[in-house]
């Protein structure tokens, strides 16, 4: 039997990446295509050159499928958190008689539960916090269990239309005819935490180049999101304005930083070219402490503005390429906010790193959706 084969496009704060991927043994990924491209990216819910990102997507795809022939179906689209929102509903639904519950009465408690009446958002996704029973029992799925009514704590995770307005055209343009958007939080938080972890409730603090995104997740559900605009150009910026340098080599100085000794009179040495630069590691750290204080008042800010009470034993889950790589920058964010905070990257050879956070939780989620018996990508190397 053929293996199912997924096409994900994951759109990051400063690029685009593209997969072709099949499940592997172990719970691993066979990719069989990859591709990725740097762009603008976004700012405040919009992007800041679209042709440029649209050249990005073209590229990426024709990349993938360069030496694969395009017969697959979907195109799933991964959705930063700056672009989504999230709407909680409590509802409960009755039949005439016991029955066995199925995929058909858990979308009637969704159906009935909330009806989108807004016009700047649509629902991409839609899961379960838990699931109570007419025994008053507690199920994190209900699907097969026998009951006289369904009650479910919902979440639906809500998209800017003007993101899905903006890529649909762009991938039927070139060739694709389905595309399914999926939470780029919703997908890592059901793939990085275990389903026990997220039972007890979870804190995921994805920090990209420009954008982080701040979860709070229960069951097998975001109860609350938040996106707001910093990452980890943020800290090159202000390393690029404080010490009048170009761009790139205040990404170079970033990646030396090392916040775990005071760096009193030592110094950071970057080479570019036949150049050495060298910049004072004390003043150089002070700059990045600065710039990660702004990020936790943002996440400060968060976990008040959720209203729900966090217990203490729960970590803050930091991924993403944004801060994460920094040396000693967990320990600074947990010193700031009173959180155990811990690196979350994939449990995978050659892909283990945050910053192979959201491409892995895509791919994962995507491989168990049902197939859509639908074509793509037969123009797309016409053009």
């Amino acid at each position: 039997m053929r293996k199912k084969t997924v096409t994900i496009l994951d759109i990051g704060s400063s690029g685009v990446t593209a997969a072709a991927a099949e499940s592997g043994p172990n719970d691993t990924f066979v990719i069989k295509g990859f591709a990725r491209q740097s762009y603008e990216g976004f700012y405040e819910g919009e992007f800041l050159d679209k042709a440029g990102t649209e050249a990005a997507v073209r590229a990426c795809l024709k990349g993938v499928f360069a030496n694969l022939k395009p017969d697959l179906e979907t195109v799933y689209v991964g959705v930063p958190g700056e672009f989504t929102t999230v709407v909680l509903k409590d509802h409960q639904i009755s039949f005439e008689r016991p029955r066995r519950i199925g995929e058909a009465e858990l979308n009637k408690l969704y159906d009935s539960a909330y009806e989108l009446r807004s016009k700047r958002y649509t629902i991409i996704n839609r899961s379960g916090v838990d699931f109570v029973l007419d025994d008053a029992r507690r199920v994190a799925d209900p699907v097969g269990e026998v009951s006289r009514s369904l009650r479910g704590e919902l979440s639906y995770v809500l998209c800017d239309k003007n993101f899905v307005d903006f890529f649909t055209p762009v991938l039927q343009k070139n060739g694709v005819e389905n595309v399914e958007y999926v939470s780029s939080a919703l997908a890592e938080a059901l793939y990085l935490f275990r389903p026990e972890v997220r039972d007890r409730s979870a804190l995921l603090l994805d920090v990209g180049y420009i954008t982080t995104s701040f979860s709070v997740v229960q069951g097998d559900a975001i109860i609350y999101q938040k996106g707001f605009a910093y990452g980890g150009g943020n800290i090159a910026a202000l390393l690029t304005e404080f010490f009048d340098i170009e761009p790139d080599i205040a990404e170079k100085l970033k990646r030396k930083v090392n916040l775990s000794v005071d760096g009193e009179g030592e110094s950071y040495k970057i080479i570019d070219g036949d150049k050495e630069y060298s910049f004072p590691a004390d003043k150089v750290n002070e700059l990045v402490f600065e710039s990660l204080d702004e990020l936790c008042e943002n996440v400060q800010y968060c976990l008040t503005d959720s209203r729900f009470s966090i217990p203490e034993y729960v970590p803050l889950s930091l991924t993403g390429g944004g801060v994460s790589l920094i040396r000693g920058a967990k320990e600074r964010i947990a010193g700031r906010l009173n959180l155990v905070t811990e690196t979350l990257s994939p449990a995978l050879p050659n892909m283990n790193r945050p910053t192979d956070s959201s491409l892995a939780a895509l791919m994962s989620i995507s491989l168990r959706q049902p197939a859509k018996k639908k074509s793509f990508f037969k123009k797309l190397f016409d053009k």
